[in-house]
């Protein structure tokens, strides 16, 4: 698999769906890996039905992209070098301009990325993320309640109570509507669990999401094309934040779904895949 030397780490990243259609490059939340419950491979391969090559990454300090020193040498990042790590994956990928979705802290990601590099990227697709508000700012914030779900990735746990606190935590963030599949999202969570189990870099991602300038005023300047995708169940961002993304950046599209939690649905697949492939042309 691809590995891209970034100083400190090594950033992984894998060509899921080959084919000679334009990339489509997605960046994972908090504590999600390849391979895991978000962008699993049947997510995938709708993707590379509607026509696209399909390239998933481990951001810096999860799955498989490792530090390149020892664990208490780790120098503090932000945001923007998570960005700085799409790019980087976004240019060695050498297929011209690519599409890019991000889901929750990989929305953030994202929309960085397509700032600090806007010829790299044809489209961009942000998925229950959060506004981009500090705290100074006139826009939604994150719910408070979801401190304690939050932090409690950041424990380190023997494997079977691991996955069993995983799946309930999916449970809690897959919302009322859509019906919960139990058995596939503990299969997920317990391969991620023995692909890659590091707490620690989940406790450094969440604090680079919080030292991290505000994006409120920054994405204005956002020139692609761009879906918002949010939910109207979501726990952790509320559906004020998915409105207030779509209004700030210039001309993107919402598509708010009423029952949809923290989490792309399975149900969503097939209607995700035709959007973005519809805003790609």
């Amino acid at each position: 698999m691809p590995v891209i030397d970034r100083g400190e780490f090594r950033i992984h990243y894998e060509v899921t769906c080959d084919g000679d259609g334009p990339t489509l490059l997605l960046v994972a939340g908090l504590g999600e890996q390849i391979g895991s419950v978000e962008y699993p491979e049947e997510h995938c391969r709708l993707f590379s039905k509607h026509g696209f090559r399909v390239v998933r990454m481990d951001n810096r300090d999860a799955g498989l992209s490792l530090p390149n020193v020892d664990e208490s040498d780790v120098p503090d990042y932000t945001a923007l070098d998570l960005a700085d790590d799409t790019c980087a994956v976004a240019m060695d990928l050498d297929r011209g301009p690519v599409h890019l979705a991000g889901a929750s802290m990989g929305g953030f990601i994202v929309r960085w990325a397509a700032l600090r590099r806007p010829d790299l990227f044809a489209t961009l697709t942000v998925v229950m993320s959060g506004s981009g508000a500090s705290p100074t700012d006139d826009g939604p914030q994150g719910n408070p309640n979801a401190q304690p779900n939050l932090l409690g990735m950041l424990e380190r746990r023997e494997r079977q109570e691991q996955i069993d606190w995983s799946t309930e935590n999916w449970r809690w963030l897959w919302g009322r509507r859509y019906p919960f599949p139990e058995d596939w999202v503990r299969a997920r969570v317990a391969s991620s669990f023995d692909r890659s189990y590091r707490p620690e870099g989940a406790a450094r991602l969440l604090q680079a999401s919080r030292s991290t300038p505000g994006l409120w005023d920054a994405q204005t300047t956002i020139s692609c094309p761009t879906l918002v995708m949010h939910g109207a169940e979501d726990p952790v961002f509320s559906a004020k934040h998915g409105e207030a993304i779509a209004r700030k950046i210039p001309n993107a599209e919402l598509w708010l779904d009423p029952q949809m939690g923290h989490t792309m649905h399975e149900e969503q697949w097939e209607d995700m895949a035709r959007r973005i492939a519809a805003m790609a042309g």
